[in-house]
């Protein structure tokens, strides 16, 4: 059974923009007809792992300054299992249709492949479950490969192999990973890094 991070929360409806309900829609009205589709199919609307539930905070001062009650846990999946309760629990009061993740958001990796393939695929049959239980859709998933110091030369053109193997090995897992949750999308990005 999942723990109730978020609550007193019910779910976010559209009042209108005479409400003075703070946790009220007033102008995105999802059943709101605009020609010939609704507000919600014009709008895929989609929470973002990381930015939602990941970042603590930090900045070069000093570190993360947010203590999320999701983070508690010692073991990587058990707390990966926590946050996805947590992000569920939010993207279903917001009355989100979709989610998307980089694979690192999702659970915490650590330096070893054949480990953190044991970590994801332990989210994804986790992320089945939620997605069944709520409606929620991945719109896309995406690796994560630019913020471990080992993709510091890049990933796909780092000049040490075991780096490039290991990026390889991480995309295969969030590729298979937002194929087995049924992803609309899949997300080949770069990020620029300034030297």
């Amino acid at each position: 059974m999942s723990k109730n991070f978020f609550p007193g929360i019910n779910q976010i409806k559209y009042e209108g923009n005479e409400t003075d309900n703070p946790l009220a829609f007033r102008w995105y009205d999802q059943n709101k007809m605009i020609a010939g589709k609704s507000m919600k199919d014009h709008l895929r609307f989609a929470c973002a792992y990381w930015h939602s539930f990941c970042n603590v905070g930090s900045d070069p001062f000093g570190e993360g300054t947010h203590v999320f009650p999701w983070n508690e846990k010692a073991d990587a999946v058990e707390r990966a299992k926590d946050k996805m309760d947590a992000a569920f629990e939010f993207i279903t009061k917001m009355s989100l249709p979709y989610y998307c993740f980089h694979d690192v958001d999702v659970v915490d990796y650590g330096n070893d492949v054949k480990e953190n393939d044991t970590r994801l695929q332990a989210l994804v049959d986790y992320a089945k479950e939620k997605q069944k239980a709520t409606g929620v859709k991945l719109l896309w998933g995406t690796a994560n490969l630019f913020s471990n110091r080992r993709y510091m030369n890049g990933a796909a053109t780092n000049p040490d192999f075991h780096v490039l193997a290991h990026a390889a090995a991480q995309v295969k897992a969030a590729l298979d990973a937002t194929i087995a949750l049924g992803g609309e999308n899949y997300v080949f990005g770069a990020a620029a890094k300034v030297i």
